[in-house]
């Protein structure tokens, strides 16, 4: 789910203007522990939401607390009395991968719940806080209970037993969560300072008010709290804060959260933790932020800011570990001490990480114990920080696309493949992985050169894109794909775009930025057309792609990833890299090769021909080479 970035304000008139402590009052739910309170500075009206969205929201929230709070990466689903929020193990087993893995969570038993006169209690789930930097914040257990009620709206408002009223049904869900701590001085930072934390949504059906300021069906979020401290102590200004926050947060992804019953609670992504899970990828995380994140931004020597580029890295470097245990079965250096798992480093056959840049991304995967090597058109200052073994598996190499000097041999011009720096042609060792991390120009060449390496068998591969790129290396923006058949298979083609609404109406605008938030609406943008791009020329050579989007602090953060089933399909343990499958290898070359051949060819039809494009590669590949890019291009192959 993306982030909308439209800040919630409330009615200015519709709150005190006095501190929140002198606006508290016992709250009108019956609950029969004493003590609870809240505030008409804690209510919020005239919400659009039917219940079912609010239910959706609440759990969907459940696992993504972040989205609350900065300090969180995630929370740990423990226990679901209903089952439809999945367990770390459960999530694991659904991707039928590290089936064996120890998840380390332990049975944490549900705090009892409050009797609510007027609700019923219908779900449980208890959760685990899973903060960002272990070693400042402790993770904490946490029970969330459900309940659901009715009442009949009264003519003055209320909802109580009195006999007049309007005949308006209200559906009211109540969400009551609760710490397992015993005192406030064992909650972390970033829990709120509270011993039991609510959520009232009430929602009226059958509203007989239908002006044009309020619509017919009026829903009410409110907040209602047990604190630690006495109700007539004044109310820190950090809880005030993230009470207000937490409504706000609360409306705002209640305007996108759909109203369907799904197990994901109406905000799934498709394309979000669909290839590894979660909590793999975030731990690994972590533990490599610790192990080499501060290291790093102090002795960062480039010009650009450290955090941006060392962090991003890190997650990226986390991922591919998760991918690669998935795919090879191989697990990093440190895992293996003190361990007789049967891994081994040679499990692994090697990557190599195209427009490597700083080659933070080769440091940290060859100190895990992965082999590779990494190269890019310039040597960057960050290189001389790391050790001199790191050092030597970093080339400075520009990559010239076979099929481009393949094309510059034939007419005789050799010479011009003289850029003043060793060429390489994208022809890696047997199965290779490679990485392409916002490698700009070699985005869409990056599925090419890896069937090229292996036509038999394809090189697998991850290619984040960034900037746009034809194949000659020009900035090209290309148009939104459409489905279509292209030699027997379903691939992207490009239809004419028109990225401003007709009208220049800023409310449509708006509307269309809205729109490219979604997975459809991104092919419509210049990364979600760059990125079917990619997609469809690797489909088109036989692979079967996945996208994924990937956790790292970037807006550029779609993962293409091919060939990881194949890989799986036969990287196994028992058979290694031996393919007793028999295929007639020669004639699967054959024809991955004239694929390859017309793809190049229809590609650079728009630059004049394969030749004249090969032309334009060569001449700004000079260019990086001397640290002058074409067209102001500021990307990952130009500047760190």
């Amino acid at each position: 789910m993306a982030r909308s970035r439209r800040k919630v304000a409330p009615d200015p008139s519709s709150l005190t203007g006095k501190p929140l402590s002198e606006t508290l009052t016992p709250s009108p739910l019956k609950f029969r522990e004493e003590g609870w309170v809240t505030s008409p500075d804690l209510i919020r009206e005239g919400l659009p939401f039917v219940p079912q969205v609010m239910y959706n929201l609440t759990s969907f929230l459940l696992g993504n607390p972040n989205k609350n709070s900065s300090h969180l990466f995630r929370a740990d689903i423990l226990f679901d009395s209903e089952g439809r929020l999945k367990t770390p193990k459960e999530r694991e087993l659904s991707f039928a991968q590290n089936q064996d893995a120890d998840t380390d969570i332990e049975d944490v038993k549900p705090l009892p719940p409050a009797e609510v006169s007027g609700f019923e209690l219908t779900r449980t789930v208890v959760r685990r806080f899973i903060p960002r930097n272990p070693q400042l914040d402790r993770a904490l257990e946490q029970t969330c209970h459900f309940y659901s009620g009715s009442a009949r709206s009264v003519l003055n408002g209320e909802t109580d037993g009195d006999e007049t009223h309007d005949d308006t049904k209200i559906d009211r869900l109540l969400f009551v969560y609760t710490p397992h701590v015993s005192s406030k001085d064992d909650l972390p930072w970033y829990h709120p300072l509270l011993r039991s934390l609510a959520f009232l949504y009430d929602f009226k059906s059958d509203s007989t008010v239908t002006t044009s300021h309020q619509s017919a069906h009026s829903g009410s979020l409110s907040i209602h709290f047990l604190p630690f401290y006495d109700s007539e102590e004044p109310i820190p200004t950090r809880l005030e804060r993230t009470l207000q926050a937490l409504l706000a947060t609360q409306i705002r992804l209640a305007r996108i959260t759909r109203s369907s019953d799904t197990t994901e609670g109406g905000n799934y992504n498709p394309s979000k933790d669909n290839v590894l899970p979660q909590h793999r990828i975030q731990n690994t995380y972590s533990r490599l932020k610790i192990k080499y994140g501060s290291h790093l931004c102090e002795n960062w020597v480039e010009e650009t800011e450290p955090s941006k580029h060392v962090f991003e890295d890190l997650a990226i470097t986390a991922f591919l570990i998760e991918l690669w245990r998935s795919m090879y079965g191989v697990a990093p250096e440190a895992e293996k001490d003190g361990k007789s798992s049967g891994e081994s480093k040679s499990d692994f056959p090697g990557f190599v990480d195209v427009a490597c840049g700083n080659g933070v991304l080769v440091y940290v995967l060859l100190m895990e114990g992965y082999k590779g090597w990494g190269f890019d058109a310039r040597r960057r200052k960050t290189w001389s920080i790391f050790p001199q073994s790191v050092q030597e598996c970093l080339k400075e190499s520009i990559y010239v696309p076979k099929p481009f000097g393949d094309a510059i041999v034939a007419r005789g011009e050799s010479n011009m493949l003289d850029i003043g720096v060793s060429a390489h042609t994208g022809i890696f060792p047997k199965d290779t992985f490679i990485i392409s991390n916002h490698a700009d120009e070699l985005t869409v060449w990056t599925p090419l050169m890896a069937a090229l390496s292996q036509p038999e068998s394809p090189l697998p591969f991850l290619a984040i894109p960034c900037c746009s790129h034809s194949l000659s290396g020009a900035r090209h923006r290309y148009p939104p794909p459409k489905t279509g058949k292209r030699n027997g298979h379903t691939v992207d083609e490009e239809v004419e775009q028109n990225p401003q609404p007709a009208s220049g109406d800023l409310k449509a605008l708006r509307a269309a930025k809205m729109e490219e938030k979604t997975d459809a609406g991104m092919l419509k943008s210049m990364y979600g057309s760059l990125t079917a791009k990619t997609m469809s020329v690797a489909e088109e050579v036989g692979y079967e792609v996945e996208k994924t989007l990937l956790r790292i602090p970037s807006t550029r953060n779609m993962g293409i990833i091919g060939g990881r089933q194949q890989v799986q399909q036969r990287w196994d343990k028992s058979h290694k890299q031996d393919d007793e499958e028999g295929r007639c290898d020669d004639e699967v070359a054959s024809s991955v090769t004239e694929k390859i051949k017309m793809i190049v060819q229809r590609e650079c039809m728009r630059e004049g021909g394969v030749e004249e494009a090969a032309r334009i590669w060569i001449d700004r590949a000079k260019g990086l080479n001397k640290g002058q890019g074409k067209g102001g291009h500021k990307g990952k192959s130009e500047s760190e």
